[in-house]
């Protein structure tokens, strides 16, 4: 099939967060299992020359506000049969993060990602691709679907192809005031809540949502929690339950071409469950790295992520004074609320030596923390599909987790009640967001640190479990299928 697949990002080109990681890796199993893919993505100004894009000498021009907005294309090509295009634009060639500069999102993103949008498919054309079926992702490409449905400023979509659109989160919709439905020219009977309107407000997100064939969210637990109620369903749930037979929850998989502590460059050492000697090497260098003392028999707890209460930075900030209290180290990778960074950053002050806070995005200190790291903790409130629990099994770093969404799906309780600890499971779970809960979890994974053999047969059962992309992609093969 020929597949074309529209985002925001994509690693290693430009990335903020799950959703580069997943443009990276399944569009390349989707090549992988013989499919011809072209992926078209903005064209951002931090995309160095190190990528080696080349310069197509195609344009493409979408009408935007009255005037033409034209882009150049550029090309790369990975991997056989696989191909990413980007749309450049003054627009995209900003200082700054690829959606807003410090904490604040540009004004003019629903012109900047309608470019993207309609763009794409133009940009599709101009280089021959006739695609099967295009798959859209989140609300920066969610005018795609409807695009193909109804065409955009004058223009018609220049193919008629089914679509699949994927939420990868909810709370991410794309929200402008009414006046940006004139900005980009869409029709007058399209501001009703059955389609873009809500709440007084354009939501881009719905466009996905109303006008895509097919929809999928990033796990089935997350699909299901999503249908419930205005609450996890971000206000959407009433659309989501009409649109409920077209709605499939696919988990995410785990690169192991990045993500592998035995081939893992960001490593001061190397290791493989055949031989943990590493994995001590490397929390000793990560106890140094970021000023930890040097405890191997510390409970070293890593995470990373967004100071937000969505990945429940708030509900660990809480918690670490137990958390010293029990002999445990604390290293937190990461930027974002205000309020939370400042909590965080006081209780590093209050606990020099037992509690780390980084302040920034540092991809190989992410790696080290994964590696060096004996509990990788996610008390997120909310979690649709998650990687870094998958990543942190591979590293034989036990995740503890809020049992939601994706992580749920995911992550098998190693201490449950009852049963026997360390004699099955991978993890560590606990139910609601709440600080006395993650501590309960915290005090089964210490118990069962403190017994060695029993910790060691639980580590070497998580590094044992895959999460291929390949599965992943063979899901949506078969919406492909089912669309075409």
């Amino acid at each position: 099939m020929k597949i074309l697949m529209v985002a925001s990002e994509a690693a290693p080109f430009a990335k903020t967060g799950g959703l580069g990681d997943v443009i990276s890796a399944l569009p390349r199993a989707l090549a992988a299992r013989g499919h011809d893919v072209l992926v078209v993505l903005p064209k951002y100004a931090l995309i160095d020359e190190q990528h080696a894009l080349r310069d197509t000498g195609r344009r493409i021009q979408v009408p935007i506000a009255g005037t033409d907005w034209s882009a150049g294309l550029f090309l790369t090509a990975p991997a056989e049969r696989l191909r990413y295009l980007f749309l450049s634009n003054e627009a995209y060639d900003r200082q700054g993060g690829l959606y807003g500069v410090n904490g604040k999102d540009f004004r003019d993103n629903h012109k900047r990602f309608a470019l993207l949008s309609v763009g794409a498919l133009l940009a599709a054309r101009q280089m021959n691709f006739v695609p099967d079926v295009v798959h859209a992702h989140d609300w920066q490409a969610a005018l795609v679907p409807l695009v193909l449905k109804r065409g955009f400023g004058g223009l018609v979509s220049p193919f008629r192809v089914p679509s699949l659109f994927t939420v990868h989160n909810l709370s991410f919709q794309g929200l402008f005031p009414k006046e940006a439905m004139t900005d980009l020219a869409l029709p007058a009977d399209l501001f009703h809540p059955d389609a873009l309107e809500f709440y007084g407000q354009l939501c881009l997100l719905k466009a996905g949502l109303v006008f895509a064939d097919k929809l999928s969210t990033v796990s089935p637990s997350y699909r299901e929690e999503s249908l419930l109620d205005q609450e996890h369903g971000a206000g959407l749930d009433g659309l989501l339950r009409w649109r409920e037979k077209d709605l499939h929850g696919i988990l995410n998989g785990a690169d192991a071409t990045v993500w592998n502590p035995e081939i893992d460059a960001h490593l001061p050492a190397r290791y493989s469950a055949k031989d943990l000697a590493g994995k001590a090497a490397c929390k000793a260098a990560l106890q140094k790295e970021v000023g930890l003392h040097p405890e191997m028999k510390a409970l070293l707890c890593g995470t990373i992520g967004r100071f937000s209460a969505q990945k429940g930075m708030d509900l660990l900030a809480d918690a670490i004074p137990r958390l010293v209290e029990r002999g445990g180290q604390l290293v937190v990778l990461g930027t974002g609320d205000a309020e939370i960074e400042k909590k965080l950053n006081e209780q590093a002050a209050r606990f020099p030596g037992r509690v780390a806070i980084v302040n920034r995005f540092d991809d190989g200190l992410a790696h080290r923390i994964e590696g060096g790291s004996d509990l990788f903790l996610m008390p997120s409130r909310y979690e649709p599909c998650g990687l870094n629990q998958l990543y942190s099994l591979r590293y034989g770093t036990l995740p503890l987790v809020h049992a939601v969404g994706g992580l749920k799906d995911t992550i098998e309780d190693a201490a449950p009640h009852g049963k026997q600890p360390g004699a099955q499971g991978f993890g560590f779970r606990f139910e609601g967001a709440h600080a006395d809960s993650l501590i309960g979890a915290l005090d089964r994974a210490r118990a069962l640190y403190n017994d060695h053999d029993a910790w060691k047969a639980t580590v070497l059962r998580a590094m044992a479990l895959e999460f291929p992309w390949d599965a992943a992609a063979g899901k949506y093969e078969a919406l492909y299928k089912a669309l075409a």
